[in-house]
């Protein structure tokens, strides 16, 4: 599956791995020309065996806090796979709408438009009829993906999958669930950084990148994020019941002859009692919790960020 599938030792090895000249270096002027930095984008989980698919479609319930209306945990009991889309994607919807609206409420600056309500209704309208649905319209539609990029930084579960353009910040969030911030209930398998390269996003069109607007929303900013969308999400739902992984679409639509200048998906593993070490090096380059979520409140728990990860300083 992944071109690369590297596993280190010490957490020395895997920041070295970044900050030295290798395989995910860029070469020339063609691969500092894009949008990205290096021509990668990095992503940090805290399990190595976790796929690469979105909050909204990692369990059945994942929804049920951030709307009234959440999907059935059961379609094949009560719905026809195409009405469980159908209440899926209106429960995706109105948790980001409700997200939104919240954040008005309060007078937080968000991307809300209650037109955006309306850009969505004719796949409704094809998924609510008795003839065969077209579902071939962008869901989200362009308009709806800043709402949807900000309540997905903020932990609303969307289709999105979140990414950086740093290395050493997906470290941080692939180290830090297994590491002494997160107390008794860390992570104890390895943890990961997958890095995905920009050649194979032109290679299989349904991984979309999508840029966020980041200039009202700072912690987007400090962490350089990103997202990625898988835009035939809904069909390979109703062709197989399941929502797509990452892995499921790169398998499904590469050309195996295609010759690759760097390796386009390298996963890059740390055993979990690598974590502290890793964070405490991380410090060291000015990556820590106050760096990439900077506010007050954060601010306030610095001193205790560096005694979990200091405790006999």
């Amino acid at each position: 599956m992944f071109d690369e599938d590297i596993k280190f030792i010490r957490a020395r090895e895997l920041v070295d791995f970044f900050l030295e000249e290798n395989a995910l270096s860029p070469k020339n002027l063609f691969d500092v020309s894009e949008r990205l930095t290096s021509g990668y984008l990095f992503r940090g989980q805290a399990n190595k065996d976790w796929l690469l698919i979105p909050s909204a479609h990692r369990h059945a319930d994942a929804l049920r806090n951030y709307t009234p209306q959440p999907p059935s945990k059961g379609f094949s009991r009560d719905f026809s796979r195409k009405e469980y889309l159908l209440w899926h994607l209106h429960a995706e919807l109105r948790a980001v709408q409700l997200f939104l609206e919240s954040a008005d409420k309060v007078g937080i600056k968000t991307p809300l438009d209650y037109n955006s309500l309306y850009l969505h209704q004719q796949l409704f309208d094809n998924l609510s009829s008795d003839d065969e649905a077209d579902i071939k319209s962008d869901f989200p539609a362009p308009e709806f993906l800043s709402s949807m990029a900000m309540a997905q930084h903020y932990g609303v579960p969307t289709r999105l999958l979140d990414w950086t353009e740093s290395p050493l910040i997906a470290a941080y969030f692939a180290a830090e669930k297994a590491s002494s911030l997160t107390g008794e209930d860390r992570e104890k398998s390895d943890f990961t950084v997958i890095c995905l390269g920009t050649q194979l996003l032109r290679k299989v069109t349904s991984i979309k990148y999508v840029p966020a607007p980041r200039a009202y929303n700072r912690f987007l900013l400090a962490q350089r994020g990103a997202f990625t969308l898988i835009s035939n999400a809904n069909q390979f739902f109703l062709d197989n019941g399941s929502w797509p992984s990452i892995e499921n679409a790169a398998a499904n639509e590469r050309e195996p002859r295609t010759i690759y200048f760097r390796p386009p998906l390298v996963r890059i593993s740390l055993p979990a009692t690598e974590a502290d070490n890793l964070l405490r090096l991380l410090y060291r380059l000015d990556v820590s919790r106050l760096t990439i979520m900077p506010s007050l409140d954060i601010a306030a728990e610095h001193i205790s960020y560096k005694k979990s990860l200091w405790p006999k300083g």
